[in-house]
């Protein structure tokens, strides 16, 4: 896809402000809206151009990265930029995704008593271990 320079799309300079660009948005929407011009292809495609370029120039953020990236912002919003991938389309196609539930932990663990039996089962019957007082043997 081609630049697109939206400042001369919808004929202001570059240091235009938010009410310029407003202003001139409303302008040529109105004189190539589809409904002004019924059947008209190049009015339609016109129109759908002003509305690109006023989507970009009047987001303070999408203006920044425009002016930022020059001829490349086409290609940064053509492979994604930022925030644009929809997980929940991954994850609700059919046969994708991954869905689990939080259950119980106790079912993680093999249910029953919770985290002490856990620990029992693996540190078995170690009992003993650490002295309880008194001189060490062969004191």
């Amino acid at each position: 896809m081609d630049y697109k320079d939206y400042y001369k799309i919808l004929g202001v300079e570059r240091n235009a402000t938010e009410a310029e660009v407003k202003s001139a948005f409303r302008k040529l929407a109105l004189q190539f809206h589809p409904d002004r011009n019924p059947g008209n292809k190049e009015s339609e495609e016109k129109f759908k151009e002003i509305n690109e370029a006023y989507e970009v120039l009047s987001d303070p953020e999408k203006r920044a990265r425009y002016e930022q990236l020059g001829d490349s912002y086409t290609r940064w919003q053509q492979r994604g930029g930022p925030g644009s991938f929809n997980w929940n389309e991954w994850a609700n196609a059919p046969g994708g995704g991954v869905q689990w539930e939080v259950g119980d932990l106790n079912d993680l663990f093999g249910g029953g008593g919770g985290f002490s039996d856990f620990f029992q089962s693996i540190f078995g019957g170690m009992r003993g271990g650490a002295a309880t007082g008194g001189a060490a043997p062969g004191t």
